[in-house]
């Protein structure tokens, strides 16, 4: 993989596709890393419902909003995409509880 641009350093729009598709590389690895940690979850808990944490969830799209402020990122854009996560997250685990339930 080749150094990184800063955006004002990228001249052209393979330069900006370069760059982008570095930090998605990052993004995928660092996504896999929380789904081993997200598996890891699903084999401690032993009810599927507990899958579902209220307070958990509002807490973490809090930290989120708040960060996403001190980075200049939309704070809403980015609540929609750990939103989407966390869903995701959660039917995850309840199929992996469920499943060793009835196994």
């Amino acid at each position: 993989m080749t150094a990184s641009k800063s955006p004002d350093a990228c001249q052209t729009k393979d330069d900006v596709r370069a760059e982008i598709d570095r930090i998605d590389h990052a993004l995928l690895t660092l996504f896999a890393e929380r789904h081993r940690y997200v598996t890891r979850m699903a084999q401690i808990k032993t009810d599927p419902h507990e899958a579902r944490d209220p307070a958990r969830i509002e807490a973490v799209i809090a930290k989120v909003r708040d960060r996403s402020l001190a980075l200049d990122l939309d704070e809403d854009q980015a609540e929609l995409v750990w939103r989407t996560l966390i869903d995701w997250n959660i039917n995850y685990e309840k199929g992996i509880i469920a499943a060793r339930r009835r196994g």
